[in-house]
């Protein structure tokens, strides 16, 4: 549901949702991350007014404005009624998202050019310290860029009218965490609720806690180590916030915000090159939040393979309450980033193959089961990063064969992630090497375990329904209302979504389906990253001659020759057909074996 201030509506602040993708932070839409929350809470608890605004609303309304300087003249005085603006950039190099594009450098500059200039701007996020460290330097005054936490900054400017670089401490994180859950982040995003108040697809990223148990020499690349010490929030204190998430109307959940959910808490964190896992809190936090019945989707996010692989007992024990508590379709993001010796030393990186395969077989194990929607209950997803040093073309013939050898165990990973190095004081990327490596991945490996996680006659239920014709919601999905009009049911055309949850798999069905609705479907065929289906419980006696095509085993003519056959049929009687077998009998054609999974009476 979109939010339908305009410039004149708004009061005290604007907060900008330039959408943030860190190694341990999510919100991208549909995920709702927890920095943007943060920000809205400090807010919230001193009773300011805000607007809460995500750039893709921005672009909507007022990105048009921008090119016409009377139109951006206009706006600026507008504008000038608030009291400052704050944007939150999460994402340094934006990939393809499905649903939404986090801010970019250029974006923000032109955004940053028509606000007044004596109006107060605060900027953070991992993208603002990343580009401030390359150079950026925008042309305006009053800008403040934080460098640590973006909220204490805020809530200091509040108090004393001067920017400095702060850090929130653990009752602030408490507090204002509190009343993000129940702030306009929340209750105004536009995927909380559709337009005519059903549940939509938003899911909550809540923070677990802060920094890495590989501060002492984390991964070079990744920004976690840095904070320090792990900062643990108490069980009681995340499960008050996933219940005052939940009071506000969030239906789905995933507990992020940690780089690895093995290590919540656990023991010898300062000591120990392997803490030990401690199976309690972490029982406390998923069991707790499985025990309000409003929560439908639970999900976790990060682990770390050589932690479960060097403590095996008590990891068990945390695999075993995730698979009794989350929803299937679980993922356990798992950073082997290199299968290389030379570029795991070179760089720090926190597990070897032989760690992984330890973890990848433990996960296996367990999780392979199906839920109730259909996917398998937990398994593991597996990241690779190109560009790191040391790095060359034995390194992805070394990535290869980990691949290809957890294949020939027969082991399954929900996804394999490649992407280039983020950030400074890396080697170049060579490009050919890189590029052969991904093709040959898809093609040899992801394929084939889309083939078997997902085979064809499989049901996938409540698929969300997201965009038409390209994988990537554009702004015409949003603005005009005929793709979630229901007239166009069932029309020429291709329609992409998604479960709800981690890392889901894309869906494409090969006519148009009324957005921002879901239904369940029939597995049909198989991509390299996607999987094609039709929908199941189409009646006979109304499907439409697209849909009909898109079942296995009926062809184009058929389809023609069972619509045309019901258009004689319908003449006679107000039910064309008596059941399914008629309508194959009536056209005179034989009923392939998935038409009866799909189509009903």
């Amino acid at each position: 549901m979109a939010n339908t201030d305009t410039p004149t509506d708004m009061e005290g602040w604007l907060v900008i949702d330039g959408y943030e993708d860190e190694p341990a932070a999510f919100g991208v839409p549909n995920y709702l991350g927890f920095h943007i929350r943060y920000i809205c809470g400090v807010l919230e608890s001193r009773g300011i007014p805000y607007t809460y605004m995500t750039v893709d609303q921005w672009r909507l309304k007022y990105k048009h404005l921008i090119k016409n300087k009377i139109d951006r003249d206009q706006l600026r005085r507008e504008l000038s009624n608030l009291s400052g603006t704050i944007v939150l950039a999460g994402s340094i190099v934006p990939g393809k998202y499905v649903r939404g594009t986090p801010i970019s450098q250029k974006e923000l500059d032109e955004i940053l050019a028509v606000f007044p200039k004596e109006q107060p701007i605060l900027c953070g996020g991992w993208a603002i310290k990343n580009w401030r460290y390359s150079g950026w330097t925008p042309l305006r005054s009053n800008l403040f860029c934080a460098v640590n936490d973006i909220d204490a900054s805020l809530n200091d400017f509040i108090s004393t009218g001067a920017w400095k670089h702060s850090k929130r401490t653990q009752e602030q994180w408490s507090l204002w965490a509190h009343h993000g859950s129940k702030s306009k982040a929340v209750t105004d995003h536009p995927d909380l609720l559709t337009e005519d108040g059903r549940s939509g697809p938003l899911t909550y990223e809540i923070e677990l806690y802060q920094g890495c148990v590989r501060f002492k020499r984390g991964c070079k690349f990744c920004i976690e180590p840095k904070k320090g010490v792990p900062l643990w929030r108490s069980e009681e204190d995340v499960l008050r916030e996933i219940s005052s998430a939940i009071d506000s109307g969030v239906r789905n959940i995933r507990i992020g915000g940690a780089t690895d959910i093995y290590t919540y808490r656990a023991e010898g964190v300062r000591d120990l090159e392997y803490p030990i896992p401690n199976p309690e809190p972490i029982s406390k936090v998923l069991y707790g939040a499985r025990d309000d019945e409003r929560l439908e989707i639970l999900h976790v996010d990060n682990g770390n393979p050589s932690i479960v692989a060097e403590n095996i007992e008590p990891s068990t024990e945390i695999t075993k309450c995730m698979i009794d508590t989350l929803s299937d379709g679980a993922v356990l993001s798992f950073g082997l980033e290199s299968a290389d010796p030379k570029v795991h030393g070179m760089n720090w990186l926190n597990c070897d193959s032989e760690q992984l395969k330890i973890a990848i077989r433990h996960i296996n194990d367990f999780g392979r089961f199906r839920g109730e929607r259909g996917l398998p209950k937990l398994l593991p997803g597996l990241n690779f990063i190109a560009g790191l040093n040391g790095e060359n073309k034995n390194s992805y013939a070394l990535n290869l064969r980990l691949l290809e050898d957890l294949r020939s165990e027969g082991l399954w990973l929900r996804r394999i992630n490649i992407r280039q190095v983020e950030g400074q004081g890396f080697q170049e990327i060579s490009e050919p090497d890189f590029h052969s490596f991904k093709k040959t991945v898809r093609e040899r490996i992801d394929k084939p375990l889309l083939e078997e996680m997902f085979p064809t006659g499989l049901i996938l239920n409540d698929i969300w329904w997201e965009t038409h014709g390209d994988r990537i919601r554009i702004p015409e999905h949003v603005l005009n209302p005929i793709h979630r009009d229901p007239s166009i049911y069932g029309k020429s055309g291709i329609t992409f979504g998604r479960q709800i949850g981690a890392y889901p798999i894309l869906v494409g069905v090969p006519y148009q389906i009324p957005l921002e609705n879901s239904s369940d479907i029939l597995v049909t065929g198989h991509g390299m990253r996607s999987i094609s289906g039709v929908e199941i419980g189409l009646n006979i006696n109304s499907v439409s001659q697209q849909q009909l095509e898109s079942i296995p085993g009926i062809g184009k003519k058929a389809a023609w020759r069972i619509v045309s056959t019901r258009a004689k049929a319908s003449r006679k009687s107000e039910v064309p057909f008596e059941s399914v077998a008629h309508a194959f009998e009536i056209a005179d054609l034989d009923m392939p074996l998935l038409a009866e999974k799909v189509l009903t009476i």
